[in-house]
């Protein structure tokens, strides 16, 4: 059986026959189409569309180019396009580092507030500069935020968080949902990873770090839902030694267990990287029930056998 035998999954979308039909027949109607352009044909068409409405083309495209080596689609040749002339990165300094030493009612009240576009470059900046990990850029849906107290009277900086991605593949948190393969596929969406959590050098506040994740989670589910349209269904971290994950477990995080040492892109286990402890803190009561919906029955011969150039 093959990989592409409908229905199959590709993320959270179930393609059935109907579906791969109209892929062959709308790749042979219009030859001369750019692969990026039937892509977006197609996500009209399927229709093919994340939460907040946008078409998923940068999805469509890959799914394209599998299809067209499994000899199921003929796709034009891709075009060689000229490089465009770079723009220099806006760049900023980053936040100065304070010498704050204090008990956490002294800053309060302590807020966690997601970043403007025009501060995203000192937050970059920031993050890059302190960060033990350093900072480069954010990559698909994302959200930063700032963690401010109260300094002198005045709101002040004192660190940051970034959520994004979810790593593609972790066996501790994957045995601990339940998840088979397709699962995973389908649903690792609705997970998100704080990716960077950074208190300012400086900073000395007992307690402030897992009060400001306490803070973050309580937001992150209705800032994802405002930016994105899908409600996050579980948040996960990965902390590397020397570090314990106090600040997680304090607030009351999930220690699931160890990482296998092994990076995002590292498929043939050549690039070793330090074994990490894995967090996790639900977002939904229901979260489970939702990351293990089984898949919908496959359709009836009759519709499978549709022919889309009746």
């Amino acid at each position: 059986m093959s990989r592409w035998d409908p229905p199959f999954w590709v993320g959270d979308r179930l393609f059935t026959a109907e579906d791969l039909a109209l892929i062959q027949w709308t790749a042979r109607r219009f030859p001369a189409l750019s692969r990026w352009e039937l892509a977006l044909t197609l996500c009209e068409n399927l229709p093919w569309r994340a939460p907040n409405g946008q078409l998923k083309a940068h999805a469509c495209l890959p799914l394209l180019e599998q299809l067209a080596a499994a000899g199921l689609v003929t796709l034009p040749a891709k075009q060689v396009q000229q490089p465009k002339p770079s723009r220099p990165r806006l760049r900023a300094p980053a936040l100065p580092a304070p010498s704050l030493h204090a008990d956490l009612r002294e800053v309060r009240p302590v807020t966690v507030e997601p970043v403007a576009a025009a501060e995203q470059p000192v937050w970059d900046a920031t993050m890059a500069a302190y960060h033990p990990l350093g900072f480069q850029r954010a990559f698909g849906a994302h959200l930063r935020y700032w963690i401010r107290g109260q300094v002198a009277g005045q709101p002040r900086v004192l660190g940051g968080f970034l959520f994004a991605a979810a790593a593609k593949a972790v066996a501790a948190r994957d045995t601990w949902i339940g998840w088979t393969p397709q699962q995973r596929q389908r649903f690792r969406h609705r997970i998100v990873a704080n990716s960077r959590f950074l208190l300012l050098p400086g900073v000395s506040v007992p307690s402030l770090a897992s009060h400001a994740l306490a803070l973050v989670t309580r937001r992150l589910h209705r800032d994802w839902v405002a930016k994105y349209g899908f409600a996050p269904l579980l948040a996960e971290a990965f902390v590397t030694p020397p570090w314990p994950g106090t600040c997680y477990r304090a607030a009351n995080w999930l220690h699931l267990g160890q990482t296998a040492g092994r990076g995002r892109q590292d498929r043939h286990h050549v690039k070793p990287e330090p074994v990490r402890q894995v967090w996790v803190y639900p977002l939904a009561r229901d979260w489970r029930r939702k990351l293990l919906i089984p898949d919908p029955a496959p359709p009836t011969p009759a519709t499978a056998d549709a022919d889309i150039d009746a």
